[in-house]
């Protein structure tokens, strides 16, 4: 398990637990855990739940939570 911090748009952090060997994360936010699955991806990486994803490549990350405006994130 490699777990990284993200400084994110509107002045949020986030943490993610990626277990790469299920082909799973944990998206940490506000204090709550979403669980989310790998997906397939052409280049970087996708983890979902359906209304949950992110995406990134390198050290950006793409938050989606619901309907919520995308938040934008770089690794720490």
């Amino acid at each position: 398990m490699r777990e990284v911090a993200y400084q994110c748009s509107r002045g949020e952090t986030v943490q993610v637990r990626y277990h790469t060997a299920e082909e799973r994360a944990e998206l940490v936010r506000e204090g709550q855990a979403i669980s989310l699955k790998q997906q397939p991806s052409g280049s970087g990486f996708i983890y979902s739940n359906g209304p949950n994803t992110i995406r990134g490549k390198g050290n950006a990350l793409t938050v989606e939570i619901g309907r919520m405006v995308p938040l934008q994130c770089q690794a720490r």
